[in-house]
C-alpha cells in the first residue's frame, strides 16, 4: 500500500503539481507534473523530483473526457474515460487489459477505484485546502504513474474552471 499527496502549486506558469510520498519522513518532492501553457487540450509531463528526467506523460481531449497516459518511453500506461454527462462523478481506467471503475458520488470528494471483482485498488480523496490537494492511496494494482496522473485528470476534469 502506497500513499501520496498531490498538491497544485500556486503562482506557477501553467498547471503544475508536486507529489510527495506521505510515508517518507522528509517529504521531498517525489515527482512534479507540469502542464503545457496555452494549450486547448491538457498536456502534462511528469518528471522525477522537481526538474529530473521524464517519468510519464498524459494527453487529454478538448472536452476533458478522455486522457491517455504514457510511460517514460512513450508506451501506453492506460486510458482514463469520463462520461460527458452524468449525475454522479466517476470514470473508468483501462490498463493492462483490465478495466477499473471509479465512483466519486455526487460531489466528487472521494473516488474509489475498483477492479472487476469489486476490490478497491486506489482511492483519490480531495482535501480541504487553499489550493487543489489530493490524497492518493494505491495497492499497486495500477502503475504508480497512472495513479498519480489519474488524480491530475480528476482535477483537470472536475475542479479546473479555466484552461491554464
Amino acid at each position: 500500500m502506497e500513499t501520496f499527496e498531490l498538491t497544485q502549486k500556486l503562482l506557477s506558469f501553467g498547471p503544475q503539481y508536486e507529489v510527495r510520498d506521505t510515508m517518507q519522513a522528509g517529504q521531498d518532492v517525489l515527482v512534479t507534473i507540469k502542464g503545457k501553457v496555452l494549450s486547448a487540450t491538457p498536456q502534462l509531463t511528469m518528471v522525477q523530483g522537481s526538474e529530473g528526467p521524464t517519468a510519464a506523460s498524459m494527453k487529454g481531449n478538448f472536452m476533458k473526457t478522455k486522457f491517455e497516459c504514457f510511460d517514460s518511453k512513450n508506451q501506453p500506461l492506460g486510458t482514463l474515460a469520463f462520461p460527458m454527462l452524468a449525475l454522479k462523478k466517476g470514470f473508468t481506467i483501462s490498463a493492462g487489459g483490465q478495466e477499473f471503475k471509479a465512483d466519486g458520488g455526487f460531489l466528487g470528494g472521494e473516488f474509489k477505484c475498483t477492479d472487476a471483482q469489486g476490490n478497491v485498488v486506489m482511492t483519490i480523496a480531495k482535501q480541504l485546502s487553499l489550493r487543489d490537494k489530493f490524497a492518493i492511496t494505491t495497492t499497486g494494482a495500477l502503475p504508480r504513474e497512472l495513479a498519480l496522473l489519474a488524480a491530475v485528470a480528476i482535477d483537470q476534469r472536475f475542479f479546473q474552471e479555466t484552461y491554464d
